[in-house]
């Protein structure tokens, strides 16, 4: 198969945690792989949004994405500055 993504991704398999616009809590995920303007991570539960912040550290920082991709429970997301 062809790599056709420009940017190089960084597997990295970690623990994080999901919030979305209007619903509350947090949910779990698992970041699979990430790069400079985007990550793909996987969760229990089919993704229905399209903007949510991401955070592999409880939320002392995260990054606003928005979904570019949802293969089932899988999502490819792009950074949003």
């Amino acid at each position: 198969m062809i790599e056709r993504r420009a940017l190089q991704r960084i597997e990295i398999n970690q623990a994080a945690v999901l919030h979305f616009d209007r619903i509350s809590g947090v949910y779990c995920c698992v970041v699979k792989d990430v790069s400079d303007q985007g990550a793909k991570f996987q969760c229990p539960f089919y993704v229905f949004s399209s903007d949510l912040d991401l955070s592999v550290d409880g939320f002392k920082t995260s990054k606003r994405c928005h979904v570019v991709w949802r293969h089932g429970t899988t999502c490819g997301v792009r950074f949003v500055n």
